[in-house]
């Protein structure tokens, strides 16, 4: 027969194989001790078999050897070199999977074994990179780069594991994608390689999809982590620029965007676990934020949310696509979609890690730090930043007006600017301010003392010349842009961070969310119940999870259809029917300290009318300190019993100093 049939009989026998291994694998893994054992970071109930990866190595081995033997699918792109180096590597994860799977090792053993196997990848083929920029890579940094792709995507698949059918369907997605990749560029053996693996995949989906017989385990998702890292390079080609940009969503681009968000979440906890007083939290813990336990927590079954996590891999790489097969040209249009899939994640999946970030950095900027060190770290980063800004402009300027780039006027010009600038700013105390408490006129104060320095420095350098420079204005123009970002960027990041995921967490909270037992209107949009804003603000999100505000209510006409700071006033007690028929308010939350007792009256009567409950809420300030307020005789401030019972509530998580709401 010839060898394309041979090939095809191989593929047509590959997925019985696998069915048929599986079926055996579900029967072996108790005698191996391969039980997968409920627990709270779990999503199934029963004890499952995680022998899948061994199933699925004895597969992908049996099937590359029968190729190779019988001189099918491997040439000068996938040698019999790569199948051994490949088969050696795959061995040393399939052994730390095993013990892994069998009852746990270090997470250090494990990413030593990871770096490992990437290496013994990389020695089939040590050559360098290429070129970039004009620039020889030399072999030990396209060790280091190709070392840390292996391994991301390892672990990419690894953490992704936590779902019947997530794993081995987004792998199989990614294969397929690839199948076609090489189809295009014209290697079909190694479409045959990579056409067999994905049907050693689907065999093994066959029993992994929900509800699952059996599992991965750590031995199958490292195995597709590294087949894929290094299937994908060879496709795509390591010296093909665009190709190479866009190869991590094409393999991986869900994958790796989970572990992103975990590693980011998991340092977030990590810098705020000190303050809570929790244990240290690990960056390669678990825990249960992943893309599917949200998919899950929003009412989705682990069918929809396996679809739904299918959906995004597959329209992420074919974006990540178009420009491999159409050409450069269609670049821009995978930017631009892949742009709105961003702005649609940030809004719907990053809000964890908002949150996550907003309490570390609150707990940072909350440290006591010698004032000395914080301004040596300022000037240390002002004079980083500002350089290489400077340099850049300059770099692009050359490079947008074709000239060849000069390195002494480089040199003079960015170290002008630099000069001029951090003058600049020890003017404007930008190394000495408390930037987490600086508001919007500091920021100005200091843009505009930046843009004073950027004047002096373009005077100076154009000081020599007979006439204007085009080229040094348009260099100061472009630096002063890239410096305002760069030097303003970081001291504003953590206010925005901390100001916005706080003001978020408690006045964006969708109206469907079920913690949220009380749907409440403010009543009083006076200084108090500004007050309680920025108390609402501040206190730990879990202190009002069963409240949802949604506006103020107030009696004076003036203010109605304004804003405080961010809170709708909707108006006086006539529009409450309507409130409560639009909105479902439950809730009426008293923050005026002048309430009439006619107003309380006819406050109380419309209440119980519309069958609402009313709160009243004071700060906790000593009564022996407050002039008592005529007319508020059943509503005044908490009595010092009231307060023992909030300090002792301090002790089981309720921060000292918390509101407290009291019926009236």
């Amino acid at each position: 027969m010839s060898q394309l049939i041979w090939s095809w009989s191989i593929l047509a026998l590959i997925l019985p194989l696998s069915i048929l291994v599986t079926r055996l694998m579900i029967s072996l893994a108790p005698r191996l001790g391969l039980m997968d054992l409920p627990e709270d970071r779990r999503i199934h109930t029963t004890p499952i078999p995680r022998a899948g990866g061994l199933g699925l190595f004895f597969t992908m081995s049996l099937g590359m050897a029968a190729l190779y033997f019988l001189g099918l699918g491997f040439s000068d792109t996938l040698s019999g070199r790569w199948l051994a180096h490949f088969l050696g590597a795959a061995l040393l994860l399939v052994i730390a999977g095993y013990f892994d799977d069998r009852g746990g090792i270090s997470a250090w053993l494990k990413l030593g074994v990871q770096v490992a196997a990437a290496v013994v990848m990389f020695l089939h083929n040590p050559g360098g990179a290429g070129l970039l920029m004009g620039w020889q890579i030399p072999w030990v940094i396209d060790l280091a780069i190709h070392v840390a792709w292996t391994v991301a995507l390892i672990n990419a698949f690894n953490l992704i594991d936590g779902m019947d059918g997530l794993c081995a369907g987004l792998g199989t997605i990614a294969l397929l994608i690839l199948v076609a990749l090489a189809v295009v560029k014209g290697r079909a053996e190694s479409a045959f390689v990579i056409a067999m693996m994905a049907l050693a995949l689907l065999g093994f989906l066959r029993y992994n999809f929900h509800p699952a017989r059996i599992f991965l385990g750590d031995t199958g998702s490292m195995l597709i982590g590294l087949f894929i890292a290094t299937i994908g390079t060879v496709t795509v080609g390591r010296q093909a620029v665009v190709p190479a940009l866009l190869l991590p969503l094409l393999v991986g681009g869900v994958p790796l965007l989970d572990v992103a968000l975990a590693i980011w979440r998991r340092y977030a906890r990590r810098l705020s676990s000190a303050e809570e007083g929790a244990g240290r939290i690990r960056i390669f813990g678990p825990d249960r934020d992943h893309l599917h336990h949200r998919l899950l927590r929003w009412g989705f079954n682990q069918r929809q949310a396996a679809m739904l996590i299918y959906g995004l891999a597959g329209i992420t790489s074919i974006l990540a696509l178009l420009p491999i097969l159409g050409g450069a040209n269609l670049f821009s249009v995978s930017i631009v979609g892949l742009i709105l899939i961003g702005l649609v994640g940030l809004r719907y999946i990053a809000p964890v890690e908002f949150m996550a970030s907003g309490r570390g950095l609150r707990t940072l900027v909350r440290r006591p730090r010698a004032c000395r060190q914080v301004m040596m770290r300022y000037f240390a980063h002002d004079l980083v930043v500002i350089s290489l800004s400077a340099t850049l402009a300059w770099w692009l300027l050359a490079k947008a007006m074709v000239s060849p780039v000069n390195l002494m006027e480089t040199v003079n010009a960015v170290t002008l600017f630099t000069a001029c600038l951090l003058v600049s700013l020890v003017f404007a105390r930008a190394h000495s301010r408390r930037w987490s408490r600086a508001s919007a006129r500091d920021f100005a104060g200091c843009t505009l003392w930046m843009a004073c320095g950027a004047a002096i420095s373009f005077a100076l350098g154009g000081a020599s010349q007979t006439d204007l420079s085009f080229r040094n204005l348009m260099f100061h123009l472009a630096a002063f842009t890239l410096v305002t970002l760069a030097v303003l960027g970081p001291r504003s990041l953590g206010f925005l961070l901390q100001e916005g995921v706080i003001d978020t967490m408690h006045r964006k909270r969708r109206m469907s969310t079920k913690s949220s037992k009380k749907t409440a209107l403010i009543y009083g949009a006076g200084d108090l119940g500004e007050l309680f804003l920025c108390h609402l603000r501040l206190s730990r999100p879990e202190t009002w999870s069963d409240y949802h505000f949604i506006g103020f209510l107030d009696d004076n006409e003036n203010l109605k259809g304004r804003r405080m700071l961010g809170f709708p006033i909707v108006g006086g007690l006539s529009v409450l029917p309507e409130m409560v028929k639009k909105t479902g308010v439950n809730c009426i939350f008293i923050t005026s300290s002048v309430l009439s007792e006619s107003q309380l009256d006819e406050l109380t009567q419309v209440a119980e009318k519309l069958g609402l409950k009313i709160e009243k809420w004071l700060p906790g300030m000593d009564v022996s300190n407050v002039h008592t307020v005529e007319g508020w005789a059943d509503c005044s401030y908490a009595s010092r019993d009231d307060r023992s019972e909030s300090r002792s509530a301090t002790r089981i998580g309720v921060p000292e100093g918390e509101i407290e709401a009291r019926t009236v």
